[in-house]
């Protein structure tokens, strides 16, 4: 039986915790936690929807444990929605309601690749497949009609726009990017675009550097274990890893250090790759995902406009989204009666 009641969401994100706060959060490795319930079959089912800004799982209960219960498995105070309330949170955040910048294209990519994950890795349901393709479905839609995402800013764009602002001529400046995930990627295609030269990637995993070589031939690799050696001569640097330490330590960074040049480090990453310390010295400057959040942050009022008035477009996603229950509900009632027959 497909009872919408079984449905909950339960979560952090930067509406709710600081950086510092998600940082602590991520180290208390909330997915295996969840993945202990789904393998003691506590659970139904989950899909894990994680990003720099939010970690929450979308949860398929059973009569084994309560919501409550899961709730005390965890450090911090959680978001906690249930039934048709969870369904329409999603849906919003599908829509780019929560985002920091309104309406952005990369959170529906990230709700897409999370469902993709628990189909992969078979930890999803027939339940949970319905209400995330639902959801997907009408972020595709939303994102057409209102043409929200018209000109917003995403945030990879916001971080270029943050290092021009820095250095209004970046042509002859060193670019090293410490990662090579989905935002360093969307980063080095707007980085392309500019025709710039002077980029170096690393990876901990060198393979997976030449394959992005592939896609991005201006780009250079460097070794994992040479990564400092190479950032000692950039001029700025993006950390987009997802190491669950600090990658830039103060204490390999700080005795070779070039004294007579600017360093601009941006840190993108949860938790945060680079060593705050670091931002004692004159020439060295740290921004990370809230810094620049704040300094882009007034390009939201008209997107709050459009957010409301299309929100119409959710009630008609959730009417839709019931049908298809009610008809899944009459066939597994056909099937029954058939078999009893």
């Amino acid at each position: 039986m497909l009872d919408l009641d079984k449905i909950v969401v339960i979560g952090v994100s930067h509406e709710n915790l600081s950086l510092l706060e998600r940082e602590d959060f991520m180290r208390t490795r909330p997915k295996y936690i969840i993945e202990k319930l789904y393998k003691e079959k506590e659970i139904n089912a989950y899909i894990n929807l994680s990003t720099c800004l939010r970690t929450e799982f979308y949860i398929e209960l059973n009569s084994n444990i309560s919501i409550d219960e899961i709730k005390k498995l965890f450090s911090v105070e959680m978001l906690v929605k249930t039934g048709i309330e969870a369904i329409e949170y999603l849906f919003k955040v599908s829509c780019g309601f929560y985002s920091v910048i309104k309406g952005e294209d990369q959170i529906l990519a990230q709700v897409k690749s999370s469902h993709s994950e628990a189909l992969e890795n078979e930890h999803s349901s027939k339940f949970l497949n319905i209400i995330f393709n639902k959801a997907i479905e009408l972020g595709k839609k939303f994102r057409t009609k209102s043409m929200i995402a018209h000109n917003a800013l995403s945030l990879e764009a916001i971080s270029l726009k943050f290092i021009k602002n820095k250095f209004p001529n970046i042509e002859d400046k060193n670019i090293f990017i410490l990662g090579i995930g989905e935002l360093a990627q969307d980063i080095l295609t707007l980085l392309s675009k500019e025709q710039l030269k002077n980029i170096y990637i690393t990876n901990r995993t060198y393979h997976k550097a030449e394959q992005i070589k592939k896609q991005f031939e201006m780009v250079n690799i460097v070794d994992y274990k040479e990564k400092y050696k190479e950032m000692f001569e950039a001029d700025i640097i993006i950390s987009a890893t997802s190491a669950p330490h600090i990658v830039v330590e103060y204490d390999k960074f700080v005795p070779k250090m070039r004294e007579d040049k600017d360093y601009l480090f941006i840190d993108l990453a949860v938790p945060r790759d680079v060593d705050e310390r670091l931002a004692n010295f004159k020439n060295i400057e740290i921004y990370n995902l809230d810094d620049i959040w704040k300094v882009y942050n007034e390009h939201s009022m008209n997107r709050d406009k459009l957010l409301e008035d299309y929100s119409y477009l959710i009630d008609e996603q959730m009417e839709k989204l019931i049908k298809s229950l009610d008809y899944y509900k009459i066939d597994s009632t056909s099937t029954v009666l058939e078999n009893s027959i």
